[in-house]
């Protein structure tokens, strides 16, 4: 299959790799040279443009930053789109500027999916992400052999833009998690207790999850943890506080209050303004330990 791939940022250049892996005829596009480079390195062809990957294309993934990336790519690609062409983006947007995207290129003739991602940079690299997808099931049955090189489950979770509603569901949820977890792992550095012997509570009790797991923000405990590694990220907390805006904007959309989000927004923009946006976003623990003279 002749794919195309625009954005090769942390998730999207592991994913382009895996394409060529499979045997697709991959070309891409980006806005920083290195990455270009890169795929090419492993086999992919440069495309040029947004453009160019559209006219060699039949199906154009795109994984780029938020919606106006998003919208800059739709108009690039508009004037080749047409019959026999599937756009696929795994960006995390607004679910309304998705859907007007569905209905653009569907103007076009072409087909479209919103299909955003979650595993991070580590399900990115194993080829293990989980994609919701939005937009018609047979579409997404017909495009299953661009994403199942990346993928470790594909989940149809209804019509346009729904695959972006199921995402903001998504970080809500995980940015509460690793909040809690920030809060409770200051409370117990500051009391003295033993880290090793709280994860191994954590993780056989009610309070385990998946920012306890794979996030708790404490260098030794879990090894491949950012907290372990320098705090390299596998989900920006710029990007986590981008999505957090996203998701407060729907919610007052849909008339949900989101007060434990707001929160966890406030916490992101602590960690930002204390230079840890490109840190992993459970850098948050940092600020919350600081505040409380643990650690």
């Amino acid at each position: 299959m002749r794919i195309g791939f625009i954005g090769l940022g942390a998730m999207g250049l592991p994913m382009a790799g895996h394409l060529v892996t499979a045997g697709h005829e991959v070309t891409v596009a980006s806005r920083s040279r290195g990455p270009i480079d890169a795929a090419l390195s492993q086999g992919a062809s440069d495309g040029g443009s947004p453009r160019g990957v559209a006219e060699a294309s039949e199906v154009i993934v795109l994984c780029v930053p938020n919606s106006p990336e998003v919208v800059e790519v739709v108009d690039a690609m508009l004037p080749v789109l047409g019959p026999g062409k599937t756009v696929v983006d795994c960006s995390t947007i607004d679910p309304e500027v998705e859907r007007a995207q569905h209905e653009r290129v569907g103007a076009a003739r072409a087909r479209y999916l919103d299909a955003p991602l979650s595993g991070g940079t580590a399900g990115a690299h194993k080829g293990t992400l989980t994609l919701m997808v939005g937009g018609d099931a047979s579409v997404l049955a017909d495009t299953m052999p661009a994403l199942e090189p990346f993928s470790g489950l594909v989940v149809h979770v209804g019509g346009p833009g729904m695959g972006q509603v199921v995402k903001l569901c998504n970080q809500v949820i995980y940015a509460a998690q690793m909040t809690a977890t920030a809060e409770a792992t200051a409370m117990a550095l500051k009391s003295g207790v033993d880290m090793e012997k709280l994860y191994q509570v954590l993780t056989h009790a009610t309070g385990d999850c998946v920012a306890v797991r794979t996030r708790l923000p404490v260098p030794g405990v879990v090894p491949d943890s950012p907290a372990s590694n320098g705090w390299q990220p596998g989900f920006m907390t710029d990007l986590m506080a981008k999505d957090l805006d996203l998701a407060m904007t729907y919610a007052v959309r849909c008339g949900v209050p989101v007060p434990t989000t707001a929160a966890a927004r406030q916490l992101l923009t602590a960690a930002s303004t204390a230079g840890y946006g490109r840190e992993d976003f459970s850098a948050v623990a940092k600020v919350v330990q600081a505040l409380a003279g643990a650690g």
